[in-house]
């Protein structure tokens, strides 16, 4: 059985604490990072349900992560803000009824899992992956507090002293929250408990005990079930096998390959039927290896050929399962561009669970679409057609109305800073793959998309704030942000489909399919021309992507 997101919590209106399976399904089904201890094995016994679920706070109408599996919590393990006197509100609801049939669920997802067939267009990550040293679990972002503490090697103070210290460093730059999310603070007043110069810590020691857990990033793509898993086209000429387990009343009539699928090998059949009225035919779908497909009545002949592709299909997409990177709001971006990707930066570990509208994952701290397209200079530009955080759109509605305070667990981290954050992530990612400059919309771009709404807010963030932060953070790379030039098409589309672009009319005419954007340009009407747009950006020479994949930015600031 596969979960789903309708049964991912068992919550109990009475229960002060429930279980949750979310973020296993997260990331079996969606490709989120695995957060937890252990992987999902092949071998069934290694595979403990209960390791792969979460023990959660429970008020009524929101949960939290307590930081306990249902494994841990079994073994005796408990979270230094653990309520033990709910800890036999939890022991009833593991052992009740309906908390065994959830972990039988979970025990089969994990089962399915470990024998999943093989995605075929899997998305490239967005990064490359983190190592030990990156706290947030992305490369080239650091903690500038951390980085400080270490500059100051072995250097020791007391309690007192580094507290007067990290004020210094405030004053110089460094966030409030970054010292608030690194947990320092209950390190150094521990510290201070003990008193006398004896208990004095280094900087190093510091350093080693920021801990941003919590805020660890991942990065992952809008990606669903491909339509179509397979594209037809003309026949192969080349030796097909055999078609198998013919039915007997079929076995001498001809047969013809119409369709046939290059990548796995299905092929459609037209048979040939002569009946009291005349020749008459019928289609059957056909596996690469000559078996022949059978819908669920147990039918092999079908009247269109329509209806023996859509059973290929159907059965390709069981047996040879295709992910699509397309995302759900192409419809929103400018046509002409190539690779349109939905990218999502989340939160997977952090305590609290926000979830969007716009989205079945958890934590959506922001994202963004884009794409790939030329400038007015012939260079590849990595193009922003939308930035968003929900969550910290609705915290400040909470604020605002006093529904929430600057304490609030539920207050999304760099709830000022998400839109620097990012940028950062979004340079380093056009830094890898090699683009010549990053670009965004202006806001009246914006604004005549949205058709007025919110007017206000997108000329704030797309026309001030983005280009005042990537100036900030560029600066010492020698780079600011300039207009820059984009190529639109005007009187044509050009739009990314499962297998490459098509090519329309200005009335919506289909005029060609090809694989490639290049390619797709050969069927662009004799008077199609394209218009720059004027956007935001700042180039990336390869000097600057260089220098940006060697110093990184820091999370905050």
């Amino acid at each position: 059985m596969t979960l789903k997101t309708e049964g991912l919590e068992l919550l109990i209106s009475r229960k002060k604490y429930g279980l949750s399976a979310r973020r296993l399904w997260e990331h079996t089904e969606l490709g989120q990072v695995n957060v937890f201890r252990k992987v999902i094995s092949a071998c069934s016994e290694l595979n403990d349900a209960a390791e792969f679920i979460d023990v959660v706070s429970w008020n009524g109408e929101a949960f939290r992560l307590t930081g306990l599996t249902l494994a841990e919590f079994q073994a005796g393990l408990r979270p230094v803000n653990f309520e033990i006197p709910c800890d036999a509100d939890l022991a009833e609801l593991a052992q009740s009824d309906v908390a065994i049939a959830f972990i039988r669920d979970v025990r089969s997802h994990l089962a399915r899992c470990a024998v999943r067939l093989a995605m075929r267009n899997q998305q490239p990550p967005f990064l490359p992956p983190a190592k030990n040293e990156d706290v947030f679990g992305v490369p080239h972002l650091f903690s500038s507090l951390q980085r400080r503490l270490q500059s100051m090697g072995r250097s020791k103070a007391s309690a007192a002293q580094w507290l007067k210290t990290i004020e210094n460093f405030r004053t110089k730059g460094l966030r409030s929250e970054e010292f608030d999310c690194s947990n320092l603070a209950q390190s150094i007043n521990k510290l201070g408990s003990y008193g006398g110069k004896g208990n004095a810590a280094s900087a190093l020691e510091l350093a080693d005990l920021c801990n941003f857990h919590d805020l660890r990033i991942s990065v992952i793509p809008v990606v669903k079930d491909a339509q179509r898993p397979m594209q037809f086209g003309k026949p192969m000429e080349r030796k097909l096998k055999r078609t198998k387990d013919v039915p007997r009343v079929f076995v001498d009539l001809p047969r013809l390959v119409t369709n046939f699928d290059q990548a796995l090998g299905y092929r459609i059949e037209r048979v040939e039927h002569q009946t009291l009225w005349g020749t008459e035919h019928s289609w059957q779908a056909v596996t690469h290896d000559g078996k022949i497909i059978q819908n669920g009545s147990g039918w092999t002949g079908f009247r269109t050929v329509k209806e023996a592709t859509d059973l290929a299909s159907s059965h390709a997409q069981q047996h040879f399962p295709k992910r699509c990177a397309l995302g759900r709001w192409g419809q929103w971006a400018w046509t002409g561009g190539e690779s349109y990707l939905e990218w999502l930066i989340t939160l997977p570990y952090f305590p609290a669970n926000y979830l969007t509208h716009h989205f079945d994952v958890r934590n959506v701290l922001a994202h963004f679409r884009c794409d790939v397209r030329e400038d007015g200079d012939g260079g590849r530009v990595l193009m922003l057609h939308e930035i968003q955080s929900d969550w910290a759109q609705s915290a400040r509605r909470a604020i605002g109305v006093g529904e929430m305070d600057e304490f609030d667990d539920e207050r999304p981290p760099f709830l000022k800073e998400w839109p620097a954050l990012t940028m950062k992530l979004v340079l380093l990612h056009a830094a890898h793959q090699g683009v010549d400059a990053v670009a965004w919309t202006r806001g009246a771009h914006q604004v005549t998309r949205y058709k007025g709404l919110g007017a206000a807010g997108l000329y704030e963030l797309y026309d001030r704030t983005l280009p005042r932060e990537v100036n900030r953070m560029m600066k010492p790379f020698g780079a600011v942000s300039e207009t820059l030039g984009v190529f639109v098409p005007t009187n044509f589309e050009i739009k990314q489909t499962e297998y490459g672009y098509e090519v329309y009319s200005a009335e919506c005419e289909l005029l060609g399919t090809a694989l490639t954007l290049d390619e797709a340009r050969a069927f662009v009407p004799d008077q199609g021309h394209e218009s720059l747009y004027d956007v935001h950006g700042i180039r990336l020479s390869a000097e600057i992507r260089r220098a940006i994949l060697t110093q990184g930015f820091s999370a905050w600031g």
